[in-house]
């Protein structure tokens, strides 16, 4: 058989490469053009994160609250870069409105209600680099988006300050918000408008009573779950120090909250010209059974805390018979100090915790 011809395919494969060189070229610019573009966007989201758990936290219900809110944001993001370049958020980037679970954030103009925020980071002037030569597109797009939120405060489960005193927590089961804060609650003689000295986990004695009123931080951290310590009767050094806090405060009656200043007690050991002073913060709330709104309880021994109330002493009585000696002590129960650490108190009564904002979306 004669030998067949040998065919040169060197022709053949050069005009194939030539034909299939921009196919070549133009995945190339989309692999790295893409990869850049994802670099950035994860830049811009990265921002975006920061931006609304940064603004959220001002979320407070308030207009000022939610024109810190977009500062914050603001700055937040400027700390960082995208493709290079600080990150200027504009005013149509941050929206504000209502967290809702099943519809997202619903656009809101009423300050009270606004409790989350949308931030949108974006750059759609990055240019391209083999995009631009094989399919004549200058720039291309990246952003990045986030919704943040600030969660409702909790009643406070733990709390590092408080003053020594306890309230049971029939007061909040028996009586509404309005007639608690008509209540004037005394420390003698024994009765169901009473407050105990408290001291979570021990026995309140005089000395740290003392130093208890004179720093409400001295004894660490109460807890709900914890046990208190009760005790009813006159501390006559406790009384005196009380007396000195009042004297020395910069804290003034609540007329708004609670009307009138009473009329100070003929016996008062505060200066007279110093009375309309007010100590005021955290006291212990336990739960020791109905008893002591009906019967009275007896202030003695242990009790299990449940939460804690915001208080307010306004007189001292230090001289006179055991049950003479007296405090006289107003509940604020919508106080709202966001003084806890931990939620979980099961009272609300005025000290509140509020947990850090969360990411959302």
């Amino acid at each position: 058989m004669p030998a067949l011809p040998r065919l040169d395919r060197r022709g053949t494969y050069s005009t194939l490469t030539i034909f299939s060189l921009p196919v070549f070229l133009g995945i190339g610019a989309i692999t790295v053009d893409l990869g850049y573009q994802r670099v950035v966007a994860a830049e811009l989201q990265a921002a975006a994160d920061l931006a609304v758990l940064a603004g959220s936290q001002h979320l407070d219900g308030t207009a000022a609250g939610v024109s810190r809110a977009r500062e914050a944001a603001g700055r937040a993001a400027a700390r960082n870069t995208a493709g290079g370049r600080a990150i200027r958020l504009s005013e149509t980037e941050i929206e504000f409105g209502a967290w809702d679970e099943e519809l997202g954030l619903v656009s809101e103009s009423d300050p009270s209600r606004i409790d989350g925020m949308k931030v949108r980071a974006a750059r759609g002037d990055l240019r391209s680099s083999f995009a631009h030569a094989s399919f004549g597109v200058a720039h291309i797009g990246a952003g990045g988006q986030a919704i943040g939120m600030r969660p409702p405060p909790q009643s406070a489960g733990a709390a590092s300050c408080y003053i020594p005193l306890a309230v049971a927590r029939c007061q909040f089961d028996t009586f509404t918000t309005d007639e608690l804060v008509d209540k004037t609650l005394v420390l003698n003689p024994a009765g169901v408008d009473n407050v105990g000295w408290g001291r979570a986990g021990a026995s309140p004695n005089a000395s740290w009573l003392m130093d208890q009123i004179g720093d409400c931080t001295a004894d660490g951290v109460a807890r709900v779950g914890e046990t208190v310590g009760l005790q009813n009767g006159e501390v006559s050094s406790a009384l005196g120090e009380l007396v000195t806090e009042i004297n020395a405060s910069e804290t003034s009656w609540d007329s708004e909250a609670f009307g009138t200043l009473p009329a100070q007690n003929s016996k008062s050991a505060i200066t007279t010209s110093k009375y309309g002073n007010v100590l005021e913060g955290p006291i212990i709330v336990f739960d020791g059974g109905p008893e002591y709104c009906t019967t009275g309880g007896d202030f003695n021994g242990e009790e299990l805390i449940v939460g804690f109330a915001w208080a307010v002493i306004y007189d001292v009585r230090t001289s006179g018979g055991a049950k003479d000696k007296n405090i006289w002590v107003k509940l604020k129960p919508m106080a709202d100090q966001e003084l806890g650490f931990e939620g979980g108190g099961l009272v609300d009564a005025g000290v509140l915790y509020q947990p850090d904002p969360v990411r959302v979306y």
